[in-house]
């Protein structure tokens, strides 16, 4: 359902994301911050038009997120408050603060990704055969043999999958953004091999890993973490979080883990992380190159030679890397 703004510059907001909209923004991240604004402003009942920056701190520690999260809620309501400042309004923002993400990600071990492979293949033995113990162990090599998110990989369109060439398009990016991802032999003979299993049995036509409950739908993001939770008691990985906001080893850890195998096998191809970095960037899709650096920072023990530049570095961009899954 809709939200609909309730606090005291409940209109400027709507006509704020209205201008965005014509303008052909993409304003779901801007809205949801604004929406939590919103509720704040109404729980604290403001009544006068005027929007000061100490008020804005107040929200922001209310919020039980991230500490990059908070960043770009300040981001978001910048804009707004320029906007109210060109209607004449008093409003003022405090300063965007420099953040690293508080992510640490589960970075799996050579073995643990044999494991969890196998435990994936051999499971359907251990519990009722179902359409996700035939399809999910190609959606994981997929996530790992390309570095897709989740929702990218669960959503993929055999129309956008080209298997003569090897290249994926992936429409359903974060961002709305459109990308080329190309896959390793290997990756693209698995998925041959997939889609003559799946059109022999007459599932997924449509979709490449269609739901067994919705006819031509994906299966959701939950359904997929669900079952890897299962793998990885399976695989016998087994992880206590230390604090809330830590994942531990989830899905999108397998992205990570593709980002640290590509960067290692093109820094012992000779590439450089200032070379490298800026294809992988675009191979993963990021907006800047401090997302996909974050994605190292985390694990300098990769870096080898690299270790040094890249606390200098932070900010380089990164490289396609051929990568096969074995």
């Amino acid at each position: 359902m809709k939200y609909s703004f309730k606090s005291v510059f409940s209109y400027e907001v709507d006509q704020y994301l209205k201008l965005l909209t014509a303008a052909g923004r993409y304003i779901d991240r801007i809205q949801s911050s604004l929406r939590s604004l919103d509720k704040y402003l109404v729980d604290c009942c403001l009544s006068q038009k005027n929007l000061d920056a100490s008020v804005i701190s107040d929200w922001m520690r209310t919020r039980d997120v991230s500490s990059r999260t908070k960043a770009k809620d300040i981001s978001h309501t910048r804009g707004f408050v320029k906007y109210l400042n060109s209607l004449g309004f008093i409003a003022d923002c405090p300063d965007l603060p420099k953040t690293q993400s508080d992510y640490v990600p589960y970075i799996f071990s050579d073995y643990e990704l044999e494991r969890l492979f196998s435990a994936a293949d051999n499971f359907q033995a251990r519990t009722k055969l179902t359409r996700s113990a035939l399809i999910f162990p190609v959606l994981l090599r997929l996530l790992y043999g390309c570095g897709l998110r989740l929702g990218e990989g669960r959503t993929l369109l055999w129309r956008d999958v080209d298997l003569e060439s090897g290249v994926i398009t992936v429409k359903e990016a974060k961002n709305q953004k459109q990308r080329f991802v190309p896959m390793s032999e290997s990756t693209t003979m698995l998925l041959k091999n997939y889609r003559t299993m799946t059109r022999s049995d007459g599932i997924c036509t449509y979709y490449l890993f269609e739901s067994s409950d919705c006819h031509d739908e994906p299966y959701r993001n939950n359904t997929f973490s669900v079952w890897f939770a299962k793998i990885l008691v399976a695989a016998g990985i087994l992880y206590t979080k230390r604090h809330p906001r830590e994942r531990g080893p989830c899905p999108h850890c397998i992205r990570h883990c593709f980002t640290q195998k590509s960067f290692l096998k093109s820094e012992s191809e000779g590439r450089r992380f200032e070379e490298a970095a800026p294809y992988l960037a675009a191979y993963l899709g990021h907006d800047s190159p401090i997302e996909t650096e974050a994605y190292l920072s985390s694990n300098h023990s990769v870096y080898t030679e690299s270790h040094r530049r890249v606390d200098s570095a932070i900010g380089n961009l990164f490289p396609e890397v051929s990568f096969d899954e074995e």
